[in-house]
């Protein structure tokens, strides 16, 4: 498979004292879902970040499709990785239809992203993907009045909108119910599968990960303490490692 991501012996501290982020090194392949386990304030929040390019390690480096992330490489990362913060990042007052679309700005004009001028082939593109993910008949309504489930699917339809290589979701799924959650997950699966993305998601629900990763790393004081592909996983050692 692929390597699409590759990150190596990462350091990374926010006031130059304190060390979030301590040598982790992780390598992303296309098609396969990698969890990031652990408690929160452990650093899993930053190590996303870290691999999205918002945030450049003090020590270690980074390549993306084999090429370290600075310059043309920097901005080809923003184009085609997806990011999926806590909360969603979607816009409440703005049309489900209108937040997805918001993913294609890299590719529109300014004067037309102002405008809320957008192109017809990428408005074609994003109902397409909306109803891939079974909220096309939401496309009209206003995201604040859609359910926490629905934001979600919206907030991987942006994703998707970059044609993304990789997808980054942190905890995306922590303030969902169980079956919603489910359901979102099987969403990813498809898309892992069908279009050899690689998706990384952290989360501190254990029965998550036994269920639905490829490759599952646990975090522990900044450090990748514990690693194991899916025919390895076992509940018992990932509880064990966390503590």
């Amino acid at each position: 498979m692929t390597i699409l991501l590759e990150a190596n012996n990462l350091w990374f501290s926010y006031n130059g004292s304190k060390y979030i982020i301590r040598d982790i090194s992780i390598t992303i392949r296309e098609g396969q879902i990698y969890m990031i386990f652990g408690r929160s304030g452990v650093g899993k929040t930053t190590l996303l970040k870290l691999l999205k390019g918002i945030l450049v390690p003090v020590k270690g480096e980074i390549k993306y499709k084999g090429k370290f992330m600075n310059g043309q490489a920097k901005r080809e990362v923003y184009r085609t990785i997806g990011y999926i913060p806590q909360g969603f990042g979607v816009v409440m007052n703005l049309t489900v239809l209108e937040n997805v679309i918001i993913g294609a700005l890299s590719r529109i004009s300014l004067l037309h992203s102002l405008l809320g001028r957008f192109p017809e082939h990428e408005i074609r593109k994003a109902e397409e993907i909306l109803k891939m993910l079974n909220i096309y008949d939401l496309r009209y309504d206003k995201v604040s009045r859609i359910s926490g489930g629905q934001r979600q699917r919206v907030a991987i339809a942006r994703a998707l909108m970059q044609d993304p290589e990789v997808i980054l979701a942190d905890e995306f799924i922590s303030q969902l119910d169980p079956v919603t959650s489910l359901e979102i997950l099987d969403d990813f699966k498809k898309l892992a599968e069908q279009r050899k993305i690689g998706i990384v998601i952290t989360t501190h629900d254990i029965q998550l990960v036994s269920d639905y990763a490829d490759e599952v790393l646990v975090m522990k004081d900044g450090t990748i303490v514990y690693r194991a592909m899916q025919e390895m996983i076992n509940k018992d050692d990932l509880l064990r490692a966390m503590i």
